[in-house]
């Protein structure tokens, strides 16, 4: 399911982009991974939670540790699935230790924080957090590449960059920067390129990871399967399993959940018993002839997007001189499968 990296021009990556954004469902292209209603992914700025790109002998591994069976492919960045670029190599420090982290910090940052003088009290902050926190880390490059993936500040852990702003915002134990201005702690300033990670890139406004981009494209359907797989999840599991397979499994299989949508399945059915049933599609797939036609090769036919990518999803192989017939017989196939499930929940 992994295999070699594809970097691709700037220019080539700007077109396909603009085309998914035009071919695919996007309805709720303004909402964001990053922050998703009560949700805040941190893993850009806190390796230390690990990554998500969890597989096994059986597939990729889910929200809940579900199982995941789809071939991904990203026509930005090749095969692979990937979160932030440089978390997932990382231990995971857990989430009780940084919790206690977080709850410190917060108790630093109201205490020095000063609204008259948030620029200097900020930095007195850094400073003193640093100290309690063991900072030991030094990072070497301030340009190119290599500056994208380290920052100025890091915990005594691993002695890895991590951003000291990043904390409990309020009681209720919402994570979040405490200097973004939308937060309580910061009171209307923004002191995020002042002090913290990323201070020499433009900190969290110049981040983000490519399942971020693949959200907004997502169909309303998709967004409905999305909100049973977070609900209830801790600020932790939502850093840790919302991003990645998780987002690129409903770009994978979207064309299904709109079907699913259109037959009122998806109300009926729990995000389990819905990636069974695409588990069991991709297990009885006919279509994977290693001698036909390359998989990449159907994005350049004419059919929906979200279609192109289900037949690559499912690792499809179309015989060359006879596509039309094959690709009428996988459609067939796929709402007879629906068609299954539909008559099943109805019993």
């Amino acid at each position: 399911m992994r295999d070699a990296v594809v970097f691709r021009p700037v220019e080539e990556e700007d077109r396909i982009f603009a085309e998914q954004q035009i071919l695919r469902a996007g309805a709720a292209a303004n909402v964001s991974l990053c922050q998703y209603k009560e949700f805040s992914c941190v893993r850009c700025c806190l390796p230390h939670i690990g990554g998500d790109v969890a597989m096994d002998a059986r597939g990729y591994l889910g929200p809940g540790g579900v199982v995941m069976k789809f071939t991904n492919f990203n026509p930005l960045m090749g095969p692979r699935i990937e979160a932030s670029q440089y978390e997932d190599a990382f231990p995971d420090v857990g989430r009780e230790e940084m919790e206690r982290r977080f709850s410190r910090r917060r108790e630093l940052f109201l205490r020095i924080y000063d609204r008259r003088q948030p620029a200097q009290s900020l930095a007195r902050y850094m400073k003193t957090v640093q100290a309690v926190e063991g900072y030991r880390y030094r990072h070497s490059a301030v340009a190119g590449p290599f500056s994208l993936y380290i920052g100025g500040s890091v915990g005594s852990v691993c002695g890895l960059p991590e951003c000291h702003l990043l904390a409990f915002l309020d009681r209720e134990g919402r994570v979040g920067c405490m200097a973004h201005p939308q937060a309580e702690t910061s009171q209307g300033y923004d002191g995020r390129d002042e002090a913290g990670f990323f201070s020499h890139t433009g900190c969290c406004r110049n981040v983000g990871c490519e399942a971020c981009r693949e959200f907004g494209l997502l169909s309303r359907a998709a967004f409905k399967v999305f909100d049973k797989g977070v609900a209830g999840m801790t600020w932790y599991e939502y850093s840790r399993h919302s991003t990645s397979v998780f987002v690129y499994y409903l770009r994978s299989y979207d064309q299904v959940l709109q079907k699913c949508e259109e037959r009122g399945l998806l109300d009926k059915l729990t995000m389990q018993q819905l990636v069974a049933f695409t588990n069991t599609l991709y297990d009885d797939w006919p279509l994977r002839n290693q001698e036909c036609a390359d998989p990449v090769a159907i994005l350049s036919t004419d059919i929906p997007l979200s279609e192109r990518i289900l037949y690559i999803a499912l690792a499809t192989r179309f015989r060359r001189g006879d596509f039309a017939v094959q690709l009428q017989n996988a459609r067939a196939r796929i709402e007879k499968r629906i068609d299954d499930l539909s008559a099943e929940v109805s019993c």
